[in-house]
């Protein structure tokens, strides 16, 4: 699998980021979309109806746990799928990300094709029946 065809919201605050994210997951296929600000992002989410967030909680404007149950709403079902990329880090931050409904947690920094099988696999199994 890939991401071949897959629409991504990445909702980070970080320029850097967003344009690392951006240039990998275009060269895997994906339709990449960008917001840094929640407001932004919600927006977006709800304009896009993307395949799978990936989700910064340090965003300028709210924090990304508040908001993303609010994302998961932006399509019926259980969709999109949620993965928080952070640095924040310890058993209690994750504990909160997968309560607020969260699909996936990695931590800043990352290793690319551990992004990339979290995302792919997040994918597939949203969209098998």
């Amino acid at each position: 699998m890939s991401l071949q065809g897959a629409k991504i919201v990445a909702i980070d605050d970080t320029p850097s980021i967003r344009t690392f994210l951006k240039v990998t997951l275009e060269s895997e296929g994906a339709e990449f979309y960008d917001a840094a600000t929640a407001e932004e992002g919600l927006h977006l989410c709800e304009k896009v109806l993307p395949d799978i967030v990936v989700l910064d909680l340090g965003l300028p404007d709210a924090d990304g746990l508040d908001i993303l149950p609010q994302i998961k709403k932006t399509q019926e079902g259980d969709k999109p799928p949620v993965v928080v990329l952070t640095v924040r880090k310890g058993r209690k931050t994750m504990q909160a990300v997968y309560e607020k409904g969260a699909d996936g947690y990695l931590t800043k920094p990352f290793m690319v094709d551990d992004l990339l099988e979290v995302l792919e696999e997040k994918i597939l199994r949203c969209h098998i029946p």
